[in-house]
């Protein structure tokens, strides 16, 4: 059932360019596949996949939520403000820079904002339901799609806020499709 799964995955994106002539553009697609803890990025429009991502997972106790997600912007260098069971274990809220808990950046995706797909994952966590629900990249690995998206005039150009963070609003349709 996976495999076939990634089937019609393959067959709708290389599909795509064909079926959308002369229509809007259908935009950015990121797949982020709860079972083999990955991302995979594709440009719905043209069919060309993007880079492929590890990433760790939300726990048992706390998911990473399923669903398809609209996306609407990228915050580089993003401040991180601790829920409440952050909080309960001491954690303080840490101002934009990209040496935060979030790493280099953060695609919010999910819960108003509160669960994003964002970089700052230690390595030997990668394939592991650990996190309180966001996928979490390494900076190298998020800066990958990032860069990608940015070629693939997914963005629009960063702007930067008073606080610190810059933000890039997407200028294509963007999704999160989290299975």
């Amino acid at each position: 059932m996976h495999a076939l799964r990634w089937i019609r995955i393959g067959l709708l994106v290389s599909l795509a360019p064909l079926v959308m002539a002369g229509t809007p553009d259908p935009g950015v697609l990121l797949v982020l596949d709860r079972e083999t803890f990955e991302v995979e990025a594709h440009d719905l429009a043209t069919g060309v996949e993007g880079p492929r991502l590890r990433v760790v997972l939300g726990s048992p106790a706390h998911p990473t939520p399923s669903g398809d997600f609209r996306l609407h912007d990228v915050v580089r260098n993003p401040g991180w403000k601790p829920g409440p069971i952050a909080r309960s274990r001491g954690a303080r809220p840490v101002p934009p820079s990209s040496e935060g808990p979030l790493g280099v950046g953060k695609i919010p995706f999910a819960a108003g904002g509160e669960i994003a797909l964002h970089g700052g994952a230690n390595p030997l966590l990668l394939g592991k339901p650990v996190s309180l629900g966001c996928a979490r990249a390494t900076d190298q690995d998020l800066l990958r799609l990032l860069a990608w998206l940015d070629d693939r005039g997914a963005l629009l150009a960063p702007v930067e806020w008073s606080d610190g963070e810059v933000h890039q609003s997407f200028r294509r349709p963007a999704r999160m499709s989290v299975r």
